[in-house]
């Protein structure tokens, strides 16, 4: 039996080869998810991610749909219509980020607005609308309803050229914190997984091969994290495993929070 078999799952931000939504989705079908709903805004390589999800031969259904997180409007949709043809909600994943770099000099109130719009604004949404139905899974598993933010090391660290990021993710962190405490009771579980250097094309917008080999050495472990390996911690937290894990930061970062 696989680690969540027979639940359901949003998946935001997954509509990008090679970044985690995506190994995520295919994790949770590895490990039996009887539907994974990927939402990205993103859908130029839809095509190319629902054959990658086809060729890996699991049961469970994939759908790839388009979803701007920061609409209101969007999540009542995309909630509605997997419930519509599912039946049922158990995980809810808030992925999906952008990275404008700046410091507070040259960050427009614009571009801030717009960052933290996406990571925190997003995942703030998701919770809000997922969490009805996410309250009833408890009568499907014992470890109830999942919720799991995708963080980042960013909420940790200080640094003063991607203010927009760093800030979003801090805030999401204390969103993550704030969720636990209002949901327990409804047994919905909310975490956050933090990764570090983790090899995404959101990574190497921003950082060339020499930058990422800096960023790499900066851990004691000084090994490249590819997202296969960040999906295990999402896997864990969607099961049943983690019943009694809430409000809990998984640094997923090679030891790099070492320094903070």
């Amino acid at each position: 039996m696989g680690r969540v078999e027979g639940k359901v799952a949003i998946v935001t931000g997954a509509g990008r080869l090679g970044n985690i939504g995506v190994a995520v989705c295919r994790a949770f079908l590895r490990e039996g998810a009887k539907a994974v709903v990927a939402t990205d805004m993103r859908s130029e390589q839809a095509q190319e991610i629902k054959d990658l999800v086809a060729s890996d031969g699991y049961p469970g259904a994939f759908r790839l749909v388009e979803h701007d997180v920061t609409s209101e409007a969007d999540w009542e949709r995309v909630v509605a219509d997997t419930l519509a043809e599912f039946g049922q909600l158990d995980v809810l994943v808030n992925n999906a980020g952008i990275s404008i770099h700046g410091g507070v000099e040259d960050t427009s109130l614009e571009d801030l607005r717009k960052v933290m719009g996406v990571n925190h604004d997003g995942a703030f949404l998701g919770i809000k609308y997922c969490a009805p139905a996410l309250a009833e899974s408890i009568d499907r598993f014992p470890g109830g309803g999942s919720v799991i933010n995708t963080v980042s090391m960013a909420s940790y660290m200080p640094n003063g050229g991607n203010i927009g990021y760093h800030v979003s993710k801090s805030a999401q962190r204390m969103l993550t914190l704030c969720a636990a405490v209002e949901l327990g009771p409804k047994r919905v579980r909310v975490n956050s997984v933090h990764p570090g250097q983790t090899t995404t094309p959101l990574l190497r917008e921003h950082y060339d091969d020499a930058g990422i080999e800096w960023l790499v050495n900066l851990s004691p472990l000084g090994i490249e994290s590819v997202p296969e390996d960040t999906a295990h911690a999402f896997v864990y937290l969607a099961s049943d495993e983690a019943r009694f894990v809430t409000g809990a930061s998984i640094y997923h970062d090679g030891g790099l929070a070492r320094h903070y």
